[in-house]
């Protein structure tokens, strides 16, 4: 996973908030079969692989045009003059940035130590 974006810790918590959700019954039965594991991976792989390619694409065409020796003034690409120019899209970029792809909630599941036993 690459730095630019600041977003993997986001994605590693948001792994591990999906592991759980889809595991954690099945776990405290026993080792889930390894079926079980990839529906893990399967729920995941979509939210990295996009992240990856945004990533992918802000290095390749931001970044590297900034660490280019030369004089040239740097303009920025496109799609950032649009980002910048309309709020929605800043809107959308932040949500990208900060939440990602395919958002994890921790679903409870009425155990003793939950909230949704607690009585409260």
């Amino acid at each position: 996973m690459s730095p630019v974006g600041g977003v993997g810790v986001n994605l590693a918590v948001q792994d591990a908030v999906a592991t759980a959700n889809l595991l954690a019954a099945k776990l405290a039965s026993g080792c889930p079969p390894e079926a079980e594991l990839d529906n893990v991976r399967q729920r995941r792989e979509f939210p990295v692989k996009m992240t990856q390619r945004m990533q992918t694409v802000v290095q390749n065409t931001i970044i590297s045009t900034a660490l280019k020796p030369g004089n040239q003034p740097l303009k920025a690409p496109l799609i950032v003059r649009l980002v910048t120019a309309v709020p929605w899209l800043q809107g959308i970029t932040a949500r990208f940035v900060g939440i990602g792809v395919r958002p994890e909630h921790v679903r409870l599941t009425g155990r003793r130590g939950d909230r949704a036993s607690s009585g409260g």
